[in-house]
């Protein structure tokens, strides 16, 4: 009997220093042989598609302003900006006129600036042609054929703005007797007026473009210089 008890507590003995043994493996990871699985992955903040959509984003919101700028703003600057007197010799209108369609007809008014480049690119070619003509007399015909082309393109501009110029001055001096009136005649051939006078440098360039000297002159002051870079490029 004593000897059953001591052996039943030598096998508890036994089996406690087991679990102590596997529990100790268990915690130092020798005894676990189950795969651990590996960590997620940490997802990146910044992809290629955030990218793009936020590109797009900043790319339609460049668009709307633009387009509300365009809408709301730029037909009030012509009411804020300052005229400047600009050097254009063959503008035949008094200052007064000039300013008076600077404030009235701001698109013709810079149809009036253009026209007068497109008169300088003439006479500097027919000057050009004039001077070979003089150095080979011999070949006169091809000159005079040449420049009276030129002649012909520069007259018919000069006729297409002397008109132009005519319905100004009579709008301008409407405009001092009865404003009311004026303002009529006004809105009534602002754009009659511009559309002639595109029409008109529209026919000139097709000519003036082929000049290889063109080096036209740009207008003097901040506004005169503005207004005709702005002619070039959307005229």
């Amino acid at each position: 009997m004593l000897g059953f008890r001591k052996k039943k507590k030598k096998d508890a003995i036994a089996a406690d220093a087991k679990e102590a043994t596997v529990a100790s493996q268990t915690h130092s990871g020798g005894g676990d042989t189950t795969e651990k699985a590996p960590p997620p992955k940490k997802k990146k903040f910044i992809t290629k598609r955030r990218i793009f959509i936020l590109l797009l984003v900043l790319g339609s919101i460049g668009v709307s302003s633009f387009l509300v700028y365009k809408m709301y703003f730029t037909e009030k600057r012509s009411e804020t900006a300052i005229y400047r007197q600009a050097e254009i010799p063959h503008v035949k209108l008094p200052e007064e006129m000039r300013k008076f369609s600077f404030d009235h007809f701001p698109d013709l008014y810079i149809a009036l600036v253009n026209f007068n480049t497109e008169i300088t690119l003439f006479e500097r070619e027919i000057d050009r042609i004039e001077a070979i003509a003089q150095k080979y007399p011999e070949q006169k015909k091809i000159t005079d054929t040449e420049k009276k082309v030129l002649e012909k393109g520069k007259n018919t501009l000069l006729k297409a703005f002397l008109k132009l110029e005519k319905t100004i001055k009579e709008t301008y001096v409407l405009f001092q007797v009865n404003e009311t009136q004026g303002l009529a005649r006004i809105k009534e051939k602002k754009k009659d007026l511009t559309s002639n006078a595109q029409t008109a440098l529209k026919t000139a360039r097709e000519q003036t473009r082929k000049i290889k000297s063109h080096s036209p002159q740009v207008p003097e002051g901040i506004l005169q210089g503005t207004l005709y870079k702005l002619k070039k490029k959307f005229l």
